[in-house]
């Protein structure tokens, strides 16, 4: 659980939407990292893979043989299942991460265009900038201007 620092007075609204905007910013970047590791995974596979089948099938002097020697083996079937279950999961946490930016963008420009509402009184509203400062340093996330 994320706990503002006891400088900052914020009241439920706004407190309960900096912390949704830190867990969609944290559950962004988790899936944005298994994606990655995903594809890697998946790119490093196939080439350790293709290079054990180029190397190997070099020794079969035609085509239809090198065909009938990759496919008589069980355990090239399963590693090439693997390899494309590997991919196709990459794939669909690409998407998530993508589905997971939008969220997270979306949120972080309502609270921008709220400022106004969220941050009411002076005192607060001048030190907004202070939290957005540390909101900055501690999650990375960017709440002077929308596009960014």
């Amino acid at each position: 659980m994320t706990h503002f620092p006891s400088e900052f007075s914020l009241d439920e609204v706004t407190k309960e939407m900096l912390l949704a905007v830190i867990e969609k910013k944290k559950k962004w970047e988790r899936l944005e990292k298994r994606a990655t590791v995903l594809q890697a995974a998946s790119f490093i596979g196939v080439a350790v893979f293709l290079l054990y089948v180029i190397a190997n099938a070099a020794a079969v002097a035609t085509w239809g043989e090198r065909f009938a020697w990759f496919f008589a083996t069980p355990a090239h079937i399963f590693i090439l299942l693997l390899l494309c279950t590997v991919y196709w999961t990459a794939v669909y946490y690409k998407g998530k991460s993508e589905k997971a930016e939008e969220d997270f963008h979306a949120l972080r420009c309502e609270i921008i265009q709220k400022s106004i509402d969220l941050w009411k009184d002076e005192e607060q509203w001048n030190g907004r900038h202070r939290l957005f400062a540390w909101l900055k340093q501690e999650y990375d996330i960017n709440l002077y201007y929308e596009h960014s």
